[in-house]
């Protein structure tokens, strides 16, 4: 088995260690911080912690982890999912740090797909910065995804079947959001892009501070996207195929 001992069991993929995960987070009461009593125990976060998280993003972990993890917790982000949340043993100085955190008191949101390398890609983990230029995009062209929610009839892209709600994600066709990225971004120097963004000082997310790259690229991607309506397993099997073909090369 690839991932061993993921919350208690071992997987030979990402998206089962997950759905794993999701399975067991869903049955832990929201604001309880994790005991020996929970569906997670504190105990088998903390050595998830230890074996699948992996951080080289200097910025990132001063913000997240800080001195330490003191507890974990579920609860609900900015745009109303449910994440995990990281209550540190102190709080990150803000001298010490780049970014106001100080309206998260004493806990903080992380994605658990995202910092732990047994679920997901790990983008936010490998030390890559561009990872804060392609949020702040995805969140440039969060317009698009609505228009096309509001103008389309939800039937999946892949098996047919109607959907509604929840069950609905709009995902890009051909080409992918990450081709499109790319094409857009690459012909730019990264330590120029890189400066083109900042963190929000009351949410956790990255947005463009140059507002030209931002305009340009917002038409870029409504002149290029090809988006569908898929099903959630539908969209999670594309997923993580996309995951397994970047592995491969």
């Amino acid at each position: 088995m690839k991932y061993k001992d993921v919350l208690g069991k071992d997987f030979k993929n990402k998206q089962d260690a997950y759905k794993h995960f999701q399975l067991l987070r869903n049955q832990v009461p929201l604001g309880k911080k994790l005991d020996e009593t929970t569906a997670i125990t504190k105990t088998a976060m903390d050595k998830l912690f230890k074996d699948y998280f992996l951080c080289k993003d200097e910025d990132y972990y001063k913000r997240k982890i800080g001195e330490g993890v003191e507890d974990w917790s579920f609860g609900y982000d900015s745009k109303g999912g449910v994440c995990l949340w990281v209550h540190q043993k102190d709080k990150p100085k803000i001298k010490e740090c780049k970014f106001d955190v100080s309206h998260w008191g004493e806990k903080v949101p992380v994605a658990a797909k995202w910092i732990f390398t047994c679920f997901g890609t790990g983008v936010l983990m490998d030390g890559d910065k561009m990872h804060r230029v392609k949020q702040a995009a995805r969140d440039a062209v969060e317009i698009h995804k609505k228009f096309f929610r509001n103008r389309t009839k939800p039937n999946c892209n892949k098996c047919g079947v109607e959907i509604h709600g929840l069950d609905a994600e709009v995902d890009h066709k051909d080409p992918t959001f990450i081709t499109l990225f790319n094409n857009f971004f690459n012909k730019y120097d990264k330590e120029y892009v890189l400066n083109t963004v900042d963190k929000s000082s009351h949410e956790d997310l990255w947005y463009f501070t140059d507002l030209e790259i931002k305009k340009s690229w917002i038409e870029y991607h409504l002149n290029n996207c090809n988006l569908q309506w898929l099903c959630v397993p539908c969209h999670k099997n594309q997923t993580y195929r996309r995951e397994q073909c970047k592995q491969l090369f």
